[in-house]
């Protein structure tokens, strides 16, 4: 065994871990990663950040002592690691990565692959994240979107007042994109690991990072150098660069009724266009104590099925939900543009531990609901939890399962 790789092992085996501890101590990262982001702390969030990666290499390190003895040019063996096996582009750049010791200096991009694979992985992997349509906007500084449903076709003389009323129907948005910045502290051992395993942290980070600020700029952006949120009333006043929270409408039940005339009804619009689907959004909270027990109804089976709704309707899980709300709309009618620099930066501003150094991978990105109309904002405060229920379901194919 070569004194490289025995001293690989060393590092690895140096501490057992308790996997419960672990997934603990992620959920209070990225509580203060979230806080961070609600109070405008720039410090408290790259720390958190920090501390982030710092648990995802650690992780790293400990998966790649597994497979020390494996071969992981073995694509199936890769995969089931959370490896990709690389493109050529792909390899080229990690191997420069690696020969200049990280990536201070190394001019060459990251390639677009790497992207393309962590934005499959959101949307694979995060439930809001997964019906939001992302549209790269590189380079583009106007985006054309329908400022309102089609118009009919016209049979007839084409008149300028025709004319018109068409140009009416779509707008110009403007895509200036903000910046989110992930930090990489990147340590020699992760280097020595090699290409694959460096692109496995690389997407992870990314992964991690993106998913939750871009959540909560989905949900709760406030405009000011950030995404406006569903939660956002575009026609309220703005103060300093920031939108308003819409006035919640009372929402006490799920019955037929109240999601017909409140949910269903508005998202028509006035009529003018059909709703097949509705997303509602909810904090995980109120969703087990809520949601959770309005939705589930036993079946002659003795068994349960959940996500039981009298509309075709998806509930999503979502902690950028404050508690007590619920927003609901069409996903298709949030408007999200990303861009990247591709390219992984050297940062001197924090330096945390020794033999690691810290890196910037910048991300870009604007969005915003197509209309003032599009997300309906829902105060669940006094939505009650039902007593047990005598229903039961012989056919569970005649109910629509969020």
């Amino acid at each position: 065994m070569s004194k490289k790789i025995a001293d690989l092992k060393l590092q690895l085996f140096g501490k057992m871990v308790n996997p419960d501890a672990e997934a603990q101590t992620d959920i209070e990262i990225q509580n203060e990663m979230k806080e961070a982001i609600e109070n405008g702390d720039s410090e408290a969030f790259v720390k958190a950040q920090v501390k982030m990666a710092q648990g995802i290499q650690d992780r790293i390190l400990r998966e790649a002592k597994a497979a020390i003895s494996e071969d992981i040019n073995d694509d199936a063996v890769m995969v089931k690691r959370g490896l990709n096996p690389l493109t050529s582009e792909e390899k080229k750049y990690y191997n420069e990565v690696i020969g200049a010791g990280g990536f201070a200096g190394v001019e060459t991009l990251v390639p677009a692959t790497v992207f393309d694979r962590v934005f499959e992985d959101l949307r694979q992997n995060h439930p809001l994240l997964s019906e939001i349509d992302f549209v790269n906007t590189t380079g583009v500084t106007e985006w054309i979107t329908r400022n309102s449903e089609c118009e009919a076709a016209w049979w007839g003389t084409l008149t300028a007042e025709i004319t018109k009323k068409l140009e009416a129907s779509f707008k110009k948005e403007r895509t200036e994109l903000f910046k989110l910045s992930a930090y990489v502290p990147v340590a020699k051992a992760m280097l020595d690991l090699g290409p694959v395993w460096l692109d496995r942290f690389v997407r992870e980070i990314l992964f991690e990072s993106l998913a939750i600020a871009l959540e909560l700029a989905i949900v709760a952006g406030t405009g000011k150098e950030q995404p406006i949120g569903m939660l956002k009333d575009l026609a309220g006043a703005v103060v300093e660069g920031v939108y308003p929270d819409k006035e919640a409408t009372a929402l006490n039940d799920l019955k037929p009724v109240s999601l017909g005339t409140k949910i269903m009804a508005p998202l028509t619009k006035g009529g003018t266009r059909a709703v097949p689907n509705v997303l509602m959004m909810v904090n995980p909270l109120d969703y087990w104590a809520k949601i959770f027990p309005n939705t589930t109804i036993p079946t002659s089976m003795g068994t349960y099925v959940y996500g039981v709704l009298p509309i075709p309707a998806k509930i999503v899980q979502s902690v950028a939900v404050p508690q007590n709300k619920l927003v609901a709309g069409m996903a298709k009618d949030y408007f999200m543009g990303v861009g990247s620099t591709q390219k992984i930066e050297h940062s001197d501003h924090y330096k945390f531990l020794e033999d690691e150094r810290t890196y910037i991978a910048k991300q870009y990105a604007n969005g915003k609901p197509t209309d003032n109309d599009s997300f309906l904002v829902f105060d669940i405060t006094n939505m009650e939890a039902p007593g047990d229920l005598k229903v039961v379901v012989t056919n569970i194919d005649d109910f629509p399962v969020a």
